[in-house]
């Protein structure tokens, strides 16, 4: 029987998304990665693959909530110079 393989523990991803997207669940996301490395020092590979699952979720639900707002905001601001732009018109003389 050949010794498991540690799981991948998603620390860098993770940082980027806390960096990049969003905050709130990507620091969760360095939590759960830095579990997978102590659970991984321990020998406790069943805990490593839990934690390893949950930072790489949590990791993808900061980019995707990263992605949706930087998309919201970009329409948001369409929206809002366009609505400006005619705006302006219904002051002419």
């Amino acid at each position: 029987m050949e010794p498991r393989r540690a799981p991948h523990d998603y620390l860098p991803i993770a940082v980027l998304t806390t960096v990049c997207c969003f905050w709130p669940t990507g620091i969760i996301a360095i939590i759960k990665a830095v579990q997978v490395r102590t659970a991984v020092a321990r020998g406790d590979m069943v805990t490593a693959e839990i934690a390893s699952r949950e930072a790489r979720n949590f990791s993808f639900i900061s980019l995707a909530v990263g992605i949706a707002s930087i998309v919201l905001c970009t329409i948001l601001t369409v929206v809002v110079i366009i609505a400006s732009q005619h705006h302006e018109d219904d002051w002419e003389p």
